[in-house]
């Protein structure tokens, strides 16, 4: 019997709640996997690095976005598997944050209601979280 090592691989990402109810999404760049594709922004948590404060500096690197810790919550995950890594998509919800999001990683970015998400074509591992998003607006 083969061993397979599988690695972990934490990504922290977040649904940006806009007064009207709408949720940011960044469509993925060209030369990127899952070119095209619509995502919720955030990234690869680091080591020495929490759930939250990846999230934060990837906000920030992404769309220019300063988030606060206590204004987040973890609301639901999903994993997926792929080439010997497992992906675990940690996503948190924030209401609140400073600064308007601009496309600095993304080819663009869009507010969508939450019943719209599935109109959205997104990587494998962003679909189960759009559940978890339509059931706050039921």
């Amino acid at each position: 019997m083969q061993i397979i090592e599988v690695k972990n691989q934490l990504v922290s990402t977040i649904a940006l709640i806009d007064d009207e109810n709408k949720i940011l999404l960044g469509k993925r760049p060209e030369g990127k996997e899952f070119k095209k594709l619509w995502e919720f922004p955030g990234g690869k948590v680091k080591k020495n690095e929490t759930l939250e404060q990846a999230l934060i500096r990837e906000t920030k690197e992404e769309i220019n976005v300063n988030l606060k810790i206590n204004c987040i919550a973890p609301l639901a995950f999903s994993t997926y598997y792929s080439q010997n890594i497992n992906i675990i998509i940690l996503l948190f919800v924030s209401r609140k944050w400073d600064l308007d999001p601009v496309c600095k990683f993304h080819s663009e970015l869009k507010w969508v209601k939450a019943n719209d998400l599935n109109k959205y074509d997104m990587p494998p591992a962003n679909k189960p979280l759009v559940s978890s998003l339509q059931d706050l607006f039921l």
